[in-house]
């Protein structure tokens, strides 16, 4: 069995639902930072892609084309140009 690496995924919250968000937080252990344009970044494990893909069909937040990098305590998003 090989180990796969979790995804860096960078998310854009659509939902304003407070509780909707702490769940997802939770379910996914998601930092509790989001930018001021609602962007978070997430480790999606490939196990739980599935569930987190429907999470973003089900419009809690959409999936951005970034990527990003953490530096210290601060993240860094990337353009995935």
């Amino acid at each position: 069995m090989t180990h796969t690496e979790p995804e860096k995924i960078v998310i854009r919250w659509t939902t304003k639902d407070e509780n909707a968000i702490a769940a997802i937080r939770k379910r996914f252990n998601m930092p509790s930072y989001t930018t001021l344009n609602g962007w978070s970044p997430v480790e999606v494990k490939p196990e739980d892609k599935d569930i987190f893909e429907e999470c973003a069909r089900r419009g809690f937040f959409g999936i951005m084309p970034q990527k990003w990098c953490k530096n210290g305590e601060q993240y860094i998003f990337i353009s995935r140009n």
